[in-house]
């Protein structure tokens, strides 16, 4: 877990450095909400996942403000004089800087589209909080006095590290909250309750569109736990489902995927293992997951299971330094790398292109040219570095 400075938005010419834990609602940028508001009560509120980060002491991005005894019409005119941008009376949520503002509210399913719910305005806290997914996300904090209502456990549950669904019916609204259960997990180390579990499993993500879907893998893919989440998509069944192939759980890949973890910090790592490991066909089912093109640049680092030999690893070298591969995962891996001197440098051979086409090589001739003289220099590399060392 980090603790660090943000830098906030409010004010352009100043900066401030953020409060955590149960000092988060003293942060002097939240004088400027506390004026806003203080007219018209003092229930205001932080809410969700900035409240459970400060209190894990973690770096916060966003920041949820819940605001009651105001009435939507009144609050679409205080967005208005502020210059919020949002969908207001729909939803009575308004964007400003990195915070998002809202009225409390309940959700109720109509249909099987994220978008198809019925949205009401609900001046308590305890029933507005019953739209949450997990316990830990429903924590509450006033900005005025820093009085935290936690109306489900959520705290017992944060020093648990245990993810607990709130309601069972509403739960079960979103399946999206399966996804989210396993990035949770991911990001912050946290077992997901066996309740919670039993009850993910019973949903369905047929109706959740690739958009959505990928959000919430993208939040996996980049977290510090990947072995986490893994582990839960492997009890959820959900490799058949989200990837296209079915798998069985494996321990030896969940132990690979936390180890590399200490030496990889790259998005792709999860998805260059997992091809890797099981013998994908990764571009077939990146086209399928239409997961962003920045992805696909997997298909261009080479995988081995076992320790490539020093001649694999000069000619991986060739094109980027080993530092950048995403198979320098293990410490082997890159002690070796370093001691051939292409770890934080290409492995660049002398080799005169305009010499090849002096020599009459054209069209694919030449690229088969460069290739042979390439492998000749590492053959020479390694020659020289063998007589060195008798």
């Amino acid at each position: 877990m980090q603790t660090s400075k943000i830098d906030y938005k409010i004010s352009q010419n100043n900066k401030f450095e953020a409060k955590t834990g149960t000092e988060i609602y003293k942060n002097s940028e939240l004088d400027f909400f506390r004026s806003l508001f203080a007219p018209f009560g003092k229930r205001v509120y932080l809410v969700g996942g900035c409240v459970r980060d400060a209190l894990l002491g973690r770096e916060i991005y966003d920041y949820d403000i819940e605001v009651y005894d105001i009435k939507p019409a009144k609050f679409d005119e205080l967005m208005a004089s502020i210059k919020a941008s949002g969908v207001g009376k729909s939803y009575f949520i308004y964007k400003y800087k990195n915070y998002d503002l809202g009225l409390p509210r309940s959700e109720s399913k109509t249909g099987n589209s994220h978008k198809d719910f019925a949205v009401s305005y609900i001046n308590d806290p305890s029933l507005a909080s019953l739209r949450r997914d997990f316990t830990v996300n429903a924590m509450m904090m006033n900005i005025f006095d820093g009085e935290i209502l936690d109306f489900h456990g959520g705290k017992k549950d944060l020093e648990s590290k245990t993810l607990r669904h709130i309601d069972s019916e509403k739960f079960k609204e979103d399946p999206l909250r399966v996804l989210r259960g396993v990035q949770f997990s991911a990001r912050l180390d946290f077992s997901i309750a066996d309740e919670t579990l039993e009850l993910m499993k019973t949903l369905e993500l047929a109706h959740l569109s690739h958009d959505r879907i990928n959000t919430e893998l993208i939040k996996f893919f980049r977290s510090e736990h990947l072995e986490k989440g893994a582990f839960y998509l492997f009890k959820l069944e959900l490799f058949k489902e989200i990837f296209g192939v079915q798998i069985c759980e494996n321990d030896e890949f969940l132990s690979e995927l936390k180890s590399a973890r200490n030496f990889v910090n790259d998005e792709r790592l999860f998805l260059y293992m997992f091809f890797g490991k099981f013998e994908l066909d990764a571009k077939e089912i990146l086209e399928k997951m239409r997961l962003p093109k920045s992805y696909f640049s997997i298909l261009k680092e080479p995988f081995f299971k076992a320790m490539p030999s020093d001649r694999e690893l000069l000619e991986i070298a060739l094109n980027m330094p080993l530092k950048s591969w995403l198979g320098a995962y293990n410490k082997e891996r890159i002690e070796r790398a370093k001691e051939l001197g292409v770890y934080e440098r290409k492995f660049e051979p002398k080799i005169d292109v305009r010499e090849i086409l002096a020599a009459g090589f054209k069209n694919e001739m030449i690229a088969a040219e460069i290739k042979r003289r390439q492998e000749l220099e590492i053959s020479n590399y390694l020659s020289e570095r063998k007589f060195r060392k008798s």
